[in-house]
């Protein structure tokens, strides 16, 4: 339990009061407070995500047939789809045990990860002194309904595979980590990012004899996967450009960033999705491939790119990157606020060239907006702030809380216009109240133990 006490004065105004309850750190609850203000917390991001989601359409998403022939045991899956084999048997075998019901079992999976992904969200940023309201606004992004909105691809599977390797990476366990990378291999081929990202967060941490032993163990358990994952697909469809995968694969990325960075539409013989007929082509000669061109220009990716990236997450990205910006440094920090700066990072940067649907693969960042915001507040002061800079920390709750509500709006450029005007507001307060200074030494973050007194810088 926490030995740090509230500096709330019941002899101050309502008002005041209110702003003290809301900013004061998380890290100062109680264990039975902790565990309340999760509980309470989860239910609010569960209420909205139970409000919100299409539930009609979860099992018609795009690509999300692919994952149901899947669990069925069809073994003439398409690739890359039929490489993503372990979600879809949970699933499976969860049906089976509800009556052979695949779309229950694919329902009890997702709930049970989302419960575990946000739980250890929660907790590990209780473990700060961010704010109180962070809990709320951890819970209550845009991001959540769109993850269980395509909860038959493994995505919100792999959150919780995540979830559980940061809260490994927590407590140290980094042979567990290592060992990690098995399941997350057998469920989805872009582990080797989280492999990566896994050994350059500890590597400057570890003696030479354990970063040795944990790589070797990581990796061996990486290959292993991809071992299982190829016996498990024998018998899968190629790829929709009959293209070998390897090739599929760094294919692509220039396809992707063409369309979604640089607004030209691109187009092949083998895949004329864009347009039928290519203003420009070339003759080309990889495999089934024969001619490559251009369909035209367009900008709509980029602006539902902007118009995501203003909402998904809220006020986050403003404030992750808001802090990041005044304490820039990569050594001294946990290997835990490593590796979600790191994976969250790059899974932000290189969600353009993965593929057309923004609106869930920007959801590969998540341990950078929910998990190293707070870890980075822990950096920052929480104690002696003015009244004026607790209502603007506030002030900017209540900007997270309005951006995700302007998708009501139905213009989108309007609807852009509104986002990134919300953002210049909470870029100003996020100023305000940021504004004491930093704090050099980050406390100890272990559950319970005691959080000194952080002054302003």
């Amino acid at each position: 339990m926490s030995s740090e006490v509230s500096d709330v004065n019941p002899n101050k105004p309502g008002w005041q009061r209110v702003l003290e309850a809301l900013t004061e750190p998380m890290c100062a609850w109680s264990t039975r407070a902790r565990w309340a203000a999760l509980v309470v917390a989860m239910l609010l991001g569960l209420g909205a995500v139970a409000a919100i989601v299409p539930w009609a359409g979860v099992f018609h998403a795009p690509d999300s047939s692919h994952y149901l022939q899947l669990a069925s045991g069809r073994s003439d899956v398409m690739q890359p789809f039929a490489s993503r084999q372990l979600g879809a048997r949970v699933a499976q075998g969860l049906g089976m045990l509800l009556g052979g019901d695949l779309h229950a079992g694919f329902l009890l999976e997702a709930a049970l990860s989302l419960l575990f992904t946000m739980g250890v969200t929660g907790w590990l940023a209780m473990r700060t002194t961010g704010p109180r309201w962070l809990l709320a606004a951890l819970m209550l992004v845009a991001s959540w309904p769109v993850l269980v909105l395509y909860l038959v691809l493994p995505d919100l599977w792999y959150a919780a595979l995540l979830a559980c390797v940061l809260l490994l990476l927590s407590e140290e366990r980094y042979m567990a980590v290592a060992l990690m990378m098995f399941p997350l291999m057998v469920s989805r081929e872009s582990t080797s990012l989280t492999l990566v990202c896994f050994l350059a967060a500890g590597w400057a941490s570890w003696d030479a004899a354990r970063r040795w032993r944990y790589a070797a163990t990581a990796v061996a358990a990486a290959i292993a996967g991809s071992v299982v994952v190829a016996r498990l697909s024998v018998g899968s469809k190629p790829n929709v450009e009959h293209l070998p995968e390897a090739i599929y694969v760094f294919a692509k990325v220039p396809w992707n960033f063409l369309r979604n960075v640089v607004g030209v539409l691109p187009w092949s013989d083998a895949n004329s999705d864009l347009c039928r007929v290519p203003v420009w082509s070339a003759p080309v000669h990889l495999g089934p491939v024969h001619a490559l061109g251009v369909c035209g220009f367009s900008i709509v990716q980029q602006m539902t790119a902007i118009d995501n990236t203003l909402r998904l997450f809220g006020i986050l990205p403003l404030l992750v990157a808001t802090l990041w910006w005044r304490h820039r440094r990569w050594t001294g920090r946990s290997v835990l606020l490593r590796f979600a700066l790191l994976y969250g990072g790059l899974s932000f940067v290189l969600a353009p060239v993965l593929g057309a649907g923004f609106g869930h693969l920007m959801q590969y960042a998540w341990p950078l907006f929910l998990v190293a915001t707070p870890l980075l507040l822990d950096e920052f002061p929480t104690a002696g702030l003015r009244p004026g800079q607790r209502a603007a920390s506030v002030g900017a709750f209540v900007v997270h809380l309005v951006l995700p509500a302007i998708l009501l709006w139905p213009w989108f450029g309007q609807r852009i216009a509104m986002g990134l005007a919300l953002w210049v507001v909470g870029y100003m307060l996020l100023r305000h109240w940021l504004g004491g200074g930093v704090v050099r030494a980050a406390k100890d973050t272990v559950p319970g133990a005691k959080s000194p007194q952080l002054a302003q810088g």
